[in-house]
């Protein structure tokens, strides 16, 4: 009929009261086809583009499906930035922690060799205290020393020997122990020095001066050890 030929040519056509718009309808249809291909979509006589109802359970229950998808990847997505920023932070705190064991070693090891050197200075207080209260209370050590320190001497021909001024006594009595059996010393003299400390002795020749005091020789023993414990 005429009627039908218009509503196949024409874009708009009036069927009765209600007026159908062709375009408007297959873009529907399409964006419709798009988002849910699994939905059917029926045309009444009129022209009308209808969607039956059992087929609005599939729009709901791909509109459900849709939103689950859209929560998990949302909630996947969280939780992977929110794995991403733990470990940084996880990273960052072993970095710290670790920061300060190596800390924490290195101020052991500066703390161990400050207690061994305060305990080496320690023990050579103690062995000058000990050395040198020994060294007044018995002069014979002082003998001790210059007549070992003479037997080594290479020039004995003009010796002069300086001590203590409370040895000197006790000391210029040993002349003949220190010459003796030698017929190279020709002059022994014995001096007081209050710069010599008790125990101790300090010897010019001719050739040469030897440094035997006891104070000389315990510097020459704590340096020795210094440089030992800093070699270690």
């Amino acid at each position: 009929s005429k009627l039908l030929q218009c509503a196949v040519t024409e874009e708009r056509v009036i069927i009765g009261e209600y007026r159908a718009d062709i375009e408007a309808d297959r873009m529907a249809e399409k964006q419709l086809a798009s988002r849910f291909p699994d939905v059917q979509v029926t045309t009444s006589l009129e022209g009308r583009k209808l969607i039956p109802i059992q087929e609005i359970f599939k729009i709901e229950e791909r509109m459900r499906r849709d939103t689950e998808q859209q929560r998990q990847k949302g909630y996947d997505e969280g939780y992977n930035k929110g794995i991403s920023e733990g470990q940084k932070e996880a990273r960052k705190v072993v970095a710290n922690f670790s920061g300060l064991i190596t800390d924490a070693v290195k101020q052991r090891e500066i703390l161990y060799e400050d207690a061994r050197r305060k305990i080496l200075e320690l023990v050579l207080q103690i062995a000058r205290k000990v050395t040198f209260d020994a060294a007044r209370i018995e002069p014979d050590i002082t003998a001790e020393i210059i007549a070992g320190t003479i037997k080594k001497l290479t020039d004995k021909s003009k010796i002069k020997v300086k001590v203590h001024p409370d040895h000197l006594p006790h000391i210029e009595q040993q002349l003949d122990r220190f010459r003796g059996d030698s017929t190279a010393v020709k002059e022994l003299v014995i001096e007081a020095d209050s710069r010599v400390r008790c125990g101790g002795c300090f010897i010019e020749t001719p050739t040469g001066d030897v440094d035997a005091r006891i104070d000389s020789q315990l510097d020459i023993i704590a340096e020795a050890l210094h440089e030992v414990e800093g070699a270690s």
